[in-house]
């Protein structure tokens, strides 16, 4: 039986074809497939109601990084040597850089960051990853490894803690002492005690600067380089303000992290001193503590080839024990 469709209401059955033609070539050209997420370059991604910049590079298996502060701009973690072997994904946490910030600032917690690492992760479309926190960002990726240690390859703790408090800050305190001689010191230490109390985050950047010694093993020898390395850091206080009223003891629940790991301490490191190192070592089944004897806190700028060596030697040992399961 043949229907005979009027010519008006053929007309309006070609246009309503036309236009879901058109607007399915429009959501074809808008998505971004999960190759394009990991090209290089940098990108931005809705994660957890907040839009999260990310910056790709190298080459090689992929690794999340997640710098400290918190509210420091990602690029001072920036390791062109270390993208040799790995493509290094790294992430501008909330409120610092080019992501948005959190409506309040009691939102910036731990728990909140490693939920945006699990967020980047699930829209990376990335099965497993290896993970590398420095500083606060090694904090947060002990918690993510606490909540998620299966879907990690591998976990980097770079210089950081497995506790703040009362015990970090006597280290802490004790060890600005080893810089007493300096002829910086004077300037530098009230700089490095008011970051946290400062009333703009212009302010925090300026004495950043101020009290960059402490983060280098030898910032005399060095200070035109370091300098220079530091002269356009970004702060956002909020977060870092934040960070200091919380409390964070991870230790009693470390042993549940059973993705190998790799445990960076330092020597001359007077922020997160190898003591606190060894505590996440002993925790943790299995791991590997790395001891980067010439650095200060930011053995990625003072000592780079060793410490892109010695990342390398870790991920190349986990590819090959991994391959033979």
């Amino acid at each position: 039986m043949n229907v005979r469709i009027p010519s008006a209401q053929q007309d309006r059955l070609r246009l309503v074809a036309v236009l879901l033609i058109v607007l399915s070539a429009c959501a074809h050209f808008g998505a971004v497939s999960p190759d394009d997420r990991l090209a290089s370059g940098t990108h931005s991604a809705a994660i957890n109601g907040t839009a999260i910049a990310y910056h790709v590079h190298g080459k090689g298996p992929i690794c999340i990084v997640h710098p400290g502060g918190p509210g420091i701009g990602w690029d001072y973690l920036r390791m062109p040597s270390l993208e040799e072997y790995l493509t290094l994904v790294y992430l501008e946490p909330a409120g610092s850089g080019a992501s948005g910030g959190l409506p309040n600032a009691a939102d910036y917690t731990f728990e909140r960051y490693a939920d945006d690492i699990e967020g980047l992760r699930r829209y990376l479309g990335i099965s497993s990853f290896y993970l590398l926190g420095h500083s606060h960002g090694g904090m947060v990726a002990q918690t993510y490894a606490v909540n998620h240690s299966g879907n990690l390859k591998g976990l980097i703790l770079f210089s950081t803690t497995p506790v703040t408090g009362k015990e970090w800050i006597d280290d802490l305190s004790a060890n600005l002492g080893w810089f007493a001689n300096e002829p910086w010191f004077k300037e530098a230490a009230p700089a490095f005690m008011g970051m946290g109390v400062s009333k703009t985050s212009e302010e925090a950047a300026g004495l950043f600067k101020k009290a960059a010694g402490f983060y280098f093993a030898d910032y005399t020898a060095n200070k035109e380089r370091i300098d220079a390395a530091v002269a356009n850091m970004r702060f956002n206080i909020v977060p870092y303000q934040t960070f200091l009223s919380l409390p964070f003891d991870v230790r009693p629940r470390l042993h549940r992290i059973h993705a190998p790991t790799l445990i960076i301490g330092a020597g001359k490191d007077p922020i997160c001193s190898l003591k606190f190192s060894q505590q996440i070592h002993d925790a943790i089944p299995g791991s590997h503590l790395s001891d980067m004897e010439k650095s200060g806190h930011m053995a990625h700028v003072e000592q780079p080839e060793e410490l892109a060596a010695v990342i390398s030697g870790f991920i190349a040992d986990v590819e090959k024990r991994q391959a033979g399961k």
